[in-house]
């Protein structure tokens, strides 16, 4: 994760100000989906100050080009009424119903691009912000996050989100692991195999995404922020991941169950998902997550003092990666000891996946 750029926090003399899209898919989504919306409509991002929109609700004036789409994925719950209270305080939100997607789309991605296609024609020098429910955003966000593409020269950015204040045992104990093995997969800077992004926050240029076919020509992937990524690149676009932390925060992956069930969601739909590479994966990364600890035990009983070092090396090399992952992620950085630990409990979040692949139960939120 050494990729990661810092966020742009100083805006730029005079930056550009496009008018801006964004489009946040909910399902079942009642209990954070008020929040993430408060924090989206008082974005400081002042596209059109000559022609700001002020709400009734004391938020302040933001620029009439930042448009908010909800997407109302077949929600069983409040979802749709919040998202609706929410437009009849600020006309800049709009929400939209679907009840699932058609055979063969996953159930994210078409919310996703029900939401794009319920903006209409694409406005020039448009972007497009996917921000999931679970998502809030600080006021300061949006500009910074186009500042730096703008700085960077990327058509697409994406963040990860930083821990709430009630953080659960999975930022320390899955966070680090999953990470590297995701970004080992796939580039933050674009020039892997495949490019990385994280779901949760990704801006995009309108124009590029129009140039990939869209969430359309995406409709069966699961893993669909790598996936637009890639495409992105693979366009002809500039992809990069940044370190924006401390504007965006998500409550994605707690408690420790939903974040098992997150990490676990994102290495199936990776893998195919595929049996035989899950549990490969899972019984590999569980051996080379204590090979260089039970070497060293093995070593110093048989003192082998060269087997020894060699094991030590391992394990802090094993330790150094594990700090570093868990302060960007503000994970917790003081448990990189135990990485040799954390690195086997996420071998088994794979095994579990082969157990759900072989189910049949790899749906996410009831969805495809």
């Amino acid at each position: 994760m050494r990729s990661i750029v810092s966020l742009r926090t100083k805006p730029a003399e005079r930056m550009n100000v496009p008018p801006v899209t964004v489009v946040v898919p909910a399902r079942n989504e009642a209990a954070v989906l008020h929040e993430c919306l408060q924090g989206l409509r008082a974005q400081d991002y002042d596209a059109a100050p000559e022609s700001g929109h002020s709400d009734n609700t004391g938020s302040g004036t933001t620029g009439a080009s930042l448009r908010i789409v909800v997407v109302d994925d077949g929600s069983t719950d409040r979802t749709g009424e919040i998202a609706r209270e929410h437009a009849e305080r600020d006309s800049r939100v709009t929400v939209v119903r679907t009840e699932g997607p058609p055979s063969g789309w996953a159930g994210k991605v078409h919310a996703l691009h029900v939401g794009v296609e319920a903006i209409g024609v694409p406005t020039p020098g448009e972007w497009l912000l996917f921000v999931d429910a679970d998502v809030q955003l600080g006021p300061q966000a949006l500009r910074h996050l186009l500042n730096t593409a703008e700085s960077s020269g990327a058509d697409l950015v994406s963040t990860p989100g930083g821990p709430p204040p009630t953080r659960s045992a999975t930022w320390p104990l899955l966070m680090p692991q999953g990470l590297q093995i995701i970004s080992d997969n796939a580039s933050p800077t674009g020039r892997g195999r495949k490019a990385f992004a994280i779901g949760h926050c990704i801006l995009v240029n309108r124009a590029y995404y129009e140039k990939t076919g869209g969430w359309s020509a995406l409709h069966w992937r699961r893993n669909e922020d790598i996936a637009m990524a890639t495409a992105v690149r693979d366009s002809g676009g500039t992809t990069r991941v940044v370190d924006g932390l401390g504007h965006v925060t998500t409550t994605g992956v707690d408690p420790f169950r939903q974040g098992w069930v997150s990490f676990r969601k994102s290495i199936v739909a990776g893998t195919g998902p595929s049996v035989a590479v899950l549990v490969g994966g899972g019984l590999a990364q569980i051996a080379l997550s204590l090979a260089p600890s039970a070497t060293v035990a093995v070593a110093v009983h048989g003192r082998h003092r060269r087997l020894a070092e060699i094991g030590a090396l391992g394990y802090a090399a094993q330790c150094v990666a594990h700090w570093h992952t868990a302060s960007l992620m503000r994970a917790n950085p003081s448990l990189a000891p135990l990485s040799p630990l954390t690195g086997a409990l996420f071998g088994c979040v794979l095994l579990d996946g082969a157990v759900q692949a072989l189910r049949g139960a790899t749906s996410w939120r009831g969805r495809g």
